[in-house]
């Protein structure tokens, strides 16, 4: 598979495949392939405060 039909196929699954996909393979992929400071910086975007800000206002914070 090509990296643009591999991109097609989880762009199609349904958001809970997507999130598997998160938490069960990218965890696995992630510390052998993000080494660098700007792909850490990368991911640090995807959970900064603004990101998360919707889910916690839902949440109440855990409260």
């Amino acid at each position: 598979m090509t990296l643009g039909e591999i991109k097609t196929a989880i762009l199609t699954l349904d958001q809970t495949e997507q999130k598997r996909l998160l938490l069960e393979v990218l965890t696995e992929i992630m510390p052998k392939v993000c080494t660098d400071e700007a792909c850490l910086d990368q991911i640090r975007n995807f959970v900064d405060e603004e990101s998360i800000k919707s889910y916690r206002e839902q949440h109440m914070s855990g409260i």
